[in-house]
């Protein structure tokens, strides 16, 4: 439901939390969470891990579950992670590395049944 009491439609858009402090069941299930080191050395791998639903468990079967992880580097597009039901946990770790700063990294993840949903963290600083 949306603030005016309406049914949404996840499938329209981007998914993003109402409130990033008080986090809905279908929120706590469908915002990915990131994490990257604070710093990393220009065009030097580092590890970035995406994981859905990590405060509340994601469904994982043929009915219900997280079809793939994109992410970026603010607006520039870095890896897509396909995923498929039953065999594949919606937790990845990836090596990436960026040639000039950026303030975000962000994931964006489908679920089959709620659609597209996002979520950020700090960029690591590049020196």
């Amino acid at each position: 439901m949306g603030a005016d009491g309406m049914m949404r439609n996840l499938f329209a858009g981007v998914n993003v939390p109402g409130d990033p402090d008080n986090l809905t069941d279908l929120e706590k299930r469908h915002v990915p969470s990131l994490f990257a080191p604070p710093a990393a050395r220009k065009d030097e791998f580092f590890p970035v891990t995406v994981e859905v639903g990590m405060s509340l468990a994601h469904p994982n079967d043929r009915g219900h579950f997280v079809q793939f992880i994109d992410l970026f580097a603010d607006q520039v597009f870095l890896l897509r992670v396909d995923l498929t039901p039953g065999t594949v946990a919606p937790k990845v770790t990836v090596h990436v590395a960026l040639s000039a700063p950026a303030q975000k990294l962000r994931a964006l993840a489908r679920c089959n049944l709620h659609g597209l949903w996002a979520g950020e963290t700090d960029a690591p600083s590049i020196s």
